[in-house]
C-alpha cells in the first residue's frame, strides 16, 4: 500500500472556510488508496470482537488510521481551521453502532433523542465560539443514510443547549468509505439509526488550536467576509460570522468586515430598532434590528439594557446576535455587562459549586462572551474582576480574557496570581487563558510548572469518569506548555518528569510540548518515551514474540 507523507497539505478555500464558520462543519474525502479503508474496517472489527472498545488507544490498535489523519486533505483542513501549529488531543474513540433491534420508537424519534453537544473529555472546559477545538470523524465503510451516519445540526456551535427546533435541523453526513467530517467541537450532532444488517463504525479524533491567528491559515483570496453560496443554518447571523472570520484572519479589529460591508443604519431610527427587538416580534425582524444596531456602534448605547435582557434565555439565534451587537456597540456596554456578570456571581454564590459549572462542558455567561467581543476596551474591567469575591465572576473574567488572546496581555500578572490562591475551577480557566494570551510568558511559566508537581489533598477527590481534579489541573498545565512551543523552554525539566505522570493525558501533552521545544535533550526524552510506548501490531495470542 503506497501512502505518501510528503505531499503538501491541501488548504481549504475561502468558500469552505465560510461554510465551516456558518454551519460548523465541512465534509472531506482524503485521497488515499481505497484498500486502506477496508484494512482499517477489518482490523477494527477484529479489535472490537476480541475485547472492549479500545477508547483512546484506538489509533495504536489500528495504526493505519494515521494515513487518514496525515493525508494532505485532513492536514490541510486542520491547518486551515486551527492554524499551522495545531495540537492532536489524546482523546479518541470508536463509535460502534449495531443494527437496531427494537423498531419502537421510530428512527426520527431516536435520532432526536440522540442529539447532543459533546462533553469535553474527561473533565469540563468552557464552550467557545471561536475555532479552538475541532473534531474529525472518519468512516471506514460506506455509510448511507440507512446505516445510521452521524448527523450535524448546522450553526449550533454558538448554542448553549439544543432545542427541539435544533433537533429538527439535523442533517445526515453520509459518504462512501473514507469520508471525513471536520466539525467545530461544540456543534450539535447525533448518531443516526442503523437499519442495515451490518455494524457502523465512526472514529472520532480531537484537535486543538495552538496559537492565536495572526493571518489566514487557509488558501485565502479575499480578506473581506461574504456569506457562503449555500447556508444550511436556518437563521442569518452575518454579524457573528463576519466577526469569526476576522478573528481567523488575524485582524486586530474583529468587526472590520462588518463595518466594511456598509450596513445602512440611521440614528434617527434607533427607537424603532429597539422596539423591534421585542420578543413578540418576528425573529427575522429581530435579527435584522440587532444588525442595524450593531451598525450604529456606540451611537446605539440606548439599546444596551434591551440587548442585555436578551442574553441567556432568549431564542438561541437572538441571544447570540445580542452578544455580538453589544460587542459592536463597544465601550459603552462594558459597565452594564460587568453589572450583569456581578449579578450572575451573586446568583451562583448561593450554591456550593456554580450551577453552570458542569464537569462535561461549561457554559460561560453570555455577558462574558459579549465582553470578549468588545475587545481591548473591556480588558481593564475584566482584569479588575479577577479579584471579585465571587468565584463565578473570576471564572468568567478569566475565560473572557483568554478569548481575547494577546489583546489581554496586561492581565497576565493578575491571571498568574489566580494560579496559586484560588479554586481549581479558577485555576483551570486561568491556566487556559494564559496559554491563549501567550504574552509575558516567563512570568507565569514557574507558576504553571508548580501545577505539574504540587500535590493538593483537596484535589485528590475523583470528580468524573475516574478522573481527579488534580488530573485535570495537570492536563491543563501540560496543554498550556504545548501551546507555548519553544517559549516553554523554562519548563523543560518539569516536562521530563510529567512524562511519567499517572494520568496518560498529562504525559501525552508533555511529550508534545517537548517535541515542540526540540532541544537535544527534549528530542532524546521524546524518543525514549515513544520507544517504551511502542505497540507491536504483529503480536497475537498465537504469536507472542
Amino acid at each position: 500500500m503506497n501512502v505518501s507523507f510528503n505531499s503538501s497539505p491541501v488548504l481549504l478555500t475561502d468558500e469552505q472556510m465560510r461554510q465551516y464558520i456558518v454551519d460548523g462543519y465541512i465534509m472531506l474525502e482524503p485521497v488515499v488508496p481505497d484498500e486502506l479503508h477496508e484494512t482499517i474496517r477489518r482490523k477494527l472489527a477484529d479489535v472490537l470482537e476480541v475485547g472492549s472498545n479500545p477508547g483512546n488507544n484506538v489509533l495504536p490498535r489500528v495504526p493505519e488510521m494515521r494515513h487518514i489523519l496525515n493525508s494532505p486533505e485532513v492536514r490541510g483542513a486542520l491547518i486551515s481551521t486551527l492554524g499551522e501549529g495545531y495540537i492532536e488531543h489524546p482523546h479518541r474513540y470508536c463509535h460502534h453502532i449495531a443494527p437496531v433491534t427494537d423498531p419502537d420508537p421510530e428512527p426520527e424519534v431516536k435520532l432526536a433523542a440522540n442529539c447532543h453537544q459533546d462533553s469535553y473529555t474527561p473533565l469540563g472546559r468552557p464552550r467557545q465560539h471561536y475555532s479552538r477545538f475541532a473534531r474529525i470523524m472518519y468512516y471506514p465503510q460506506d455509510t448511507p443514510i440507512e446505516l445510521g451516519p452521524t448527523h450535524a445540526i448546522p450553526g449550533t456551535q454558538f448554542h448553549k443547549t439544543l432545542t427541539d427546533e435544533d433537533r429538527a435541523q439535523a442533517i445526515p453526513m453520509v459518504g462512501k468509505a473514507g469520508t471525513v467530517s471536520l466539525t467545530h467541537f461544540d456543534v450539535g450532532h447525533a448518531a443516526g439509526v442503523n437499519l442495515l444488517n451490518q455494524p457502523r463504525d465512526m472514529i472520532k479524533f480531537i484537535y486543538v488550536r495552538g496559537s492565536e491567528p495572526t493571518a489566514p491559515s487557509w488558501d485565502c483570496q479575499k480578506l473581506q467576509w461574504q456569506n457562503p453560496a449555500a447556508i444550511e443554518t436556518p437563521h442569518n447571523l452575518e454579524l457573528v460570522w463576519s466577526h469569526m472570520w476576522d478573528w481567523l484572519c488575524g485582524k486586530r479589529d474583529r468587526y472590520g468586515s462588518f463595518r466594511n460591508n456598509g450596513i445602512q443604519s440611521t440614528k434617527n431610527r434607533l427607537s424603532q430598532y429597539i422596539t423591534t427587538l421585542g420578543r413578540d416580534r418576528d425573529l427575522t425582524d429581530r435579527l435584522r434590528a440587532t444588525y442595524n444596531l450593531a451598525g450604529l456602534g456606540s451611537d446605539a448605547a440606548e439599546a444596551i439594557p434591551t440587548l442585555i435582557a436578551m442574553l441567556e434565555n432568549d431564542h438561541q439565534a437572538a441571544r447570540v446576535a445580542a452578544i455580538y451587537t453589544l460587542g459592536a456597540i463597544g465601550e459603552p456596554a462594558v459597565a452594564p455587562l460587568m453589572d450583569s456578570l456581578d449579578a450572575a456571581g451573586r446568583r451562583e454564590d448561593a450554591h456550593p459549586v456554580p450551577e453552570p459549572w458542569n464537569e462535561g462542558a461549561i457554559s460561560m455567561e453570555d455577558a462574558a462572551h459579549a465582553l470578549t467581543a468588545i475587545g481591548q476596551p473591556a480588558v481593564p474591567a475584566l482584569t479588575e474582576a479577577l479579584e471579585s469575591p465571587s468565584e463565578w465572576v473570576r471564572i468568567n473574567a478569566s475565560f473572557a480574557l483568554g478569548e481575547l488572546d494577546s489583546h489581554a496581555a496586561s492581565a497576565v500578572p493578575k491571571l498568574t496570581e489566580r494560579l496559586s490562591v484560588d479554586s481549581h475551577r479558577v485555576v483551570r480557566t486561568a491556566t487556559d487563558a494564559l496559554g491563549s494570551i501567550r504574552q509575558n510568558i516567563q512570568t507565569f511559566i514557574p507558576h504553571i510548572s508548580h501545577l505539574l508537581t504540587d500535590d493538593r489533598a483537596d484535589w485528590y477527590e475523583e470528580e468524573r469518569r475516574g478522573w481527579t481534579i488534580q488530573d485535570q489541573v495537570r492536563m491543563n498545565a501540560a496543554m498550556a506548555f504545548t501551546r507555548l512551543g519553544k517559549d516553554a523552554a523554562g519548563a523543560e525539566e518539569v516536562l521530563f518528569h510529567a512524562l511519567d505522570d499517572p494520568c496518560g493525558h498529562v504525559g501525552a501533552f508533555a511529550m508534545d510540548a517537548l517535541r515542540r521545544l526540540d532541544s537535544p535533550a527534549a528530542r532524546q526524552a521524546v524518543m525514549a518515551y515513544l520507544e517504551a510506548q511502542r505497540w507491536d501490531e504483529s503480536i497475537t495470542a498465537d504469536r507472542q514474540f
